[in-house]
């Protein structure tokens, strides 16, 4: 198990990758656009997302950016206090939430520096099927989700196998019953 410095570190160190990552897609990518690293199933491919998810509401008149950014800046402090006060023995709990953390604010930077967000890993399956493209921050969001969802649903079921169930009282009626008389 981890301390709680540790959990924050698994954040820190996913942000530094994220806007690493980042930095080369910017500087490297950016100029050629596309790196094929396995033919017809992965590649590198640089790209920018004004919007959220797959580029829903890229196209919107309203200020994006800056909508998504307050959000961001709202849930990066929710998914903090969480953290903080998640107990040391759920670190599960905490693993997922300190991956949410890294990706919010992986993100977040990206809006407030660039006004979108870089993506540059390119999932496909020949020109059959395209992933849209992604970067780690939207992978570690991803994945955090996916661990917390898991998490709640193994606590709910833990906690309903601990609780009593609760049984039918049947009362026996017989002779001297008042009922009926």
């Amino acid at each position: 198990m981890l301390s709680k410095f540790g959990y924050f570190l698994i954040a820190v160190v996913v942000l530094i990758a994220d806007q690493w990552t980042k930095h080369w897609a910017q500087t490297s990518l950016k100029p050629v656009v596309l790196i094929e690293v396995i033919p017809g199933l992965f590649r590198f491919t640089y790209a920018t997302n004004r919007g959220v998810a797959f580029s829903l509401f890229a196209d919107s008149e309203l200020n994006v950016p800056m909508i998504f950014a307050s959000i961001s800046i709202i849930a990066a402090l929710v998914v903090l206090f969480y953290l903080a006060r998640t107990p040391d023995g759920k670190g599960r709990m905490k693993i997922a939430l300190s991956l949410l953390l890294a990706g919010i604010i992986g993100n977040l930077i990206d809006r407030l520096r660039f006004g979108e967000v870089v993506d540059f890993l390119d999932f496909h399956l020949g020109e059959v099927f395209t992933w849209p493209t992604f970067n780690i921050a939207d992978a570690s969001i991803c994945i955090g989700a996916a661990l917390l969802a898991l998490e709640m649903l193994r606590d709910e079921k833990s906690a309903k196998l601990k609780s009593p169930v609760a049984t039918p009282v049947h009362e026996e009626r017989g002779a001297g019953s008042s009922e009926g008389a």
